[in-house]
């Protein structure tokens, strides 16, 4: 019975064979087509993402050795200053060095000399440490602190304006990128 209807419609089922076969294999080399044209799609897009992203980098590599550029001229030119400053407050010391010896020695003169009135007049005592001595040990102490108190101002003041002079070169370069 299969026999007989497979006899009298097989040309229809070869038709409808054939037809089905081109149908699919149509669809096959389509789809198959479609998907080699996205890929290659795919592919020129993932290198042209790749190769911004390289210029991309290079270009933040440049900016930052640029910007560090920047930042290391500034601490080379404070670093300078800083030691101007120090070298400075050494020619300071040394000077004040030189009036306190000086101050010291007319002190030890003015001393003696009112030792010398002292043990003349009885009357006073022994003699003890005397009020230009005192007077001298003081403004020693004081010029010697005060040059303490500069140098550390200096360095304060330079380091600050190093400070400034830094992030006014990062701010001016962010603000260009805006």
């Amino acid at each position: 019975m299969i026999l007989d209807w497979l006899r009298r419609h097989w040309r229809g089922l070869l038709v409808a064979l054939i037809l089905s076969s081109a149908f699919l294999s149509g669809s096959w080399f389509g789809a198959r087509q479609a998907n080699a044209e996205w890929s290659l799609k795919w592919k020129q897009r993932d290198a042209n993402d790749a190769t911004a992203l390289a210029k991309r980098q290079a270009e933040a590599r440049a900016e930052e050795q640029h910007r560090q550029g920047e930042i290391d001229a500034i601490e080379k030119r404070a670093e300078g200053q800083i030691a101007q400053a120090a070298a400075d407050a050494d020619r300071a010391r040394a000077v004040s060095d030189g009036l306190h010896d000086e101050a010291a020695k007319l002190a030890a003169r003015l001393a003696a000399s009112e030792r010398a009135r002292r043990a003349a007049s009885a009357s006073e005592g022994t003699a003890g440490t005397t009020g230009s001595e005192l007077l001298a040990e003081l403004f020693r102490r004081a010029d010697q602190r005060a040059g303490e108190l500069a140098a550390t101002a200096d360095q304060a003041r330079i380091r600050g304006l190093t400070c400034e002079a830094a992030y006014d070169a990062l701010a001016g370069a962010k603000a260009v990128e805006k």
